[in-house]
């Protein structure tokens, strides 16, 4: 019980950071964001929000795709119908240059996720990604 209390605290305290990063375009309160995002999974090795929050603060707002991809892959290990850690993960993946992996990932949330716009979003992008993809081959 303890354990879960202290991790949820490291995990509001780093929702706090990575607020303050984004009010103040503050990349040294993104870092801190992170640090308490890694000290609340540390504590609790299967808190899946942490690991999601972390794993979006790596790949927009840090530029660590390899990061993201890790926290993210980590969520869908531990809950495979989180549709959102599929989304983001394939922007991650889009974003370190791993597009069928991209695809793959886009794909798997139009199977399992609701959002109107991320669902247009994720068919745009499967479009464009096999478009390119075809040129290249070329």
């Amino acid at each position: 019980m303890l354990r879960r209390l202290l991790a949820r605290f490291y995990h509001l305290r780093g929702m706090t950071w990575r607020h303050w990063g984004h009010r103040y375009d503050d990349p040294v309160a993104y870092r801190r964001a992170e640090r308490d995002f890694t000290r609340a999974v540390e504590i609790l090795p299967t808190f899946v929000q942490a690991l999601y929050d972390r794993g979006l603060l790596r790949w927009r707002e840090l530029g660590d795709g390899a990061g993201a991809e890790a926290d993210l892959t980590r969520v869908l290990e531990l809950d495979p119908k989180r549709a959102e850690a599929w989304f983001n993960r394939a922007l991650a993946r889009e974003v370190m240059g791993d597009l069928p992996g991209a695809v793959a990932d886009f794909r798997r949330y139009l199977s399992e996720g609701n959002d109107p716009l991320w669902r247009e979003i994720s068919r745009r992008q499967i479009a464009v990604l096999e478009a390119s993809s075809t040129r290249e081959e070329k």
